[in-house]
C-alpha cells in the first residue's frame, strides 16, 4: 500500500510558496541508519508530494499489537551555482505516524537576499605590476650553489597591503626585481616573515594540507569544516574593509610539498547566504594588475569543498594567515 507525505515549504519572510526545492522524505532509525521514502521537488506555489511505500518500521511502543509505525521527517535542499543540492532545513520528527494515513508537512525556509563588499583594495593600482616570479643565486663561503626560481607571493602580498595601509606608492616596474635590489629584499623578508613571524605558519600548512576532504569519525575535522569557520573570520575582516592574506591549500598529505599551496590577499566577496555559494575577490601575485576570484561553496555539498581559482585550479579550502597584519605593518621605505 502507498501512503504520502505533502505539504509546503514556504519562504519565512515573505510567506509565499517558494519553487524549485529539493523534499527528501526520511524515516529516522536511531540508531540504525535513517530509511530515505523518495524526494520531488516543489511546484510554483511551493507545494510538494512523495509517495513512499512500506517497509520495516519501528514498532509502535504505544500499543500492545504489532503495528509498524515510521518516524517521518522531511529535509529540504536548494540548488547552488553548481547544480548541486545544498541543505537548508529540516522538520521535526513525526514520531509513530499511523498508517495508512497520508502526512502532511509544512516547512518554513529562510531565503535570504545575496551579499558582497568590496575593500578599496585595486590590484591595478596597489598591487605590483610585475609576476611572482624571482631569480635565486646562492652563495656560501664564495662557492656558487647554483641558480633556481622562487616565488615570494606571501611577500608580496604583505608588501602591496603595507603600501595600501600607509599611502605608499607601488613602483612602475613590470619586471621583478632582481637579487641585490632593495626591493628584492623586501619582498624576500616579508616572504620568511609571513612563514614565521609570529606564528610558525609551516605547522598551520601541514596540518592544513594533511587533513581530509571528508570528515570520518577516527580522522580529523574536513579541510571543508575547517574553511567554513575560516570564511566567517575573513567575512567579518572585509565587512571592516579589511583586506587580509589568504592561505590556500592545494596539496593533500602531510609529505606533500608545502611550497605547491599559495598565497593571495582578500579584497572583496559576493556570499548567496540561502545556496552557500562563495566568491572571494583576491590580489593573486601570479596575475598582475587583475581581479582574480575563488569560487566555493562552505555548505558542503557531498561534504566536500571542491573549491577552484579563476584558471579552474583546484583549491581544498584556505586560511587566514594569522601573521597578516604583523608582516604588513613592517616599516619599509615606500615612497
Amino acid at each position: 500500500m502507498w501512503q504520502k507525505v505533502f505539504g509546503t515549504i514556504t519562504d519565512k519572510k515573505t510567506k509565499k510558496g517558494v519553487k524549485g526545492l529539493r523534499v527528501e522524505a526520511w524515516d529516522d532509525d536511531f540508531p540504525d541508519g535513517d530509511d530515505f521514502l523518495g524526494d520531488t521537488t516543489t511546484d510554483d506555489s511551493g507545494s510538494y508530494r512523495i509517495s513512499y511505500s512500506g517497509g520495516h518500521w519501528d514498532p509502535s511502543i504505544s500499543s500492545r499489537a504489532t503495528v509498524w509505525r515510521p518516524d517521518i521527517y522531511i529535509r529540504v535542499l536548494i540548488k547552488n551555482a553548481s547544480g548541486e543540492w545544498v541543505y537548508l532545513g529540516k522538520s521535526r520528527v513525526h514520531r509513530n505516524h499511523t498508517l495508512p494515513e497520508d502526512l502532511q508537512v509544512d516547512l518554513d525556509v529562510e531565503i535570504e537576499d545575496p551579499i558582497a563588499k568590496e575593500t578599496s583594495f585595486r590590484p591595478e593600482v596597489h598591487g605590483f605590476h610585475f609576476p611572482n616570479f624571482f631569480k635565486v643565486q646562492a652563495k656560501v663561503l664564495g662557492v656558487d650553489l647554483g641558480r633556481w626560481n622562487m616565488g615570494f607571493c606571501g611577500g608580496m602580498c604583505a608588501a602591496a597591503l603595507h603600501r595600501f595601509k600607509h599611502n605608499g606608492e607601488v613602483p612602475p616596474d613590470t619586471r621583478p626585481p632582481a637579487q641585490g635590489t632593495s626591493l628584492y629584499a623586501e619582498l624576500l623578508d616579508r616572504q620568511i616573515k609571513t612563514l614565521l613571524e609570529p606564528n610558525m605558519l609551516l605547522d598551520d600548512i601541514y596540518d592544513w594540507q594533511s587533513a581530509p576532504d571528508e570528515s570520518y569519525w577516527y580522522r580529523k575535522r574536513s579541510i571543508g569544516w575547517r574553511t567554513k569557520g575560516e570564511w566567517w573570520k575573513l567575512k567579518d575582516n572585509l565587512d571592516k574593509g579589511k583586506p587580509s592574506i589568504l592561505v590556500l591549500i592545494r596539496v593533500e598529505g602531510y609529505f606533500a610539498n608545502p611550497t605547491s599551496n599559495h598565497q593571495v590577499l582578500a579584497i572583496g566577496y559576493d556570499y548567496h547566504p540561502t545556496s552557500k555559494d562563495l566568491q572571494i575577490q583576491v590580489y593573486d601575485p601570479n596575475e598582475p594588475d587583475t581581479t582574480q576570484s575563488l569560487f566555493m561553496n562552505v555548505g558542503l555539498p557531498k561534504g566536500r569543498l571542491r573549491g577552484k581559482d579563476s584558471t579552474g585550479s583546484a583549491v581544498r579550502g584556505f586560511f587566514v594567515n594569522p601573521n597578516s597584519d604583523a608582516v604588513s605593518e613592517l616599516p619599509y621605505d615606500v615612497g
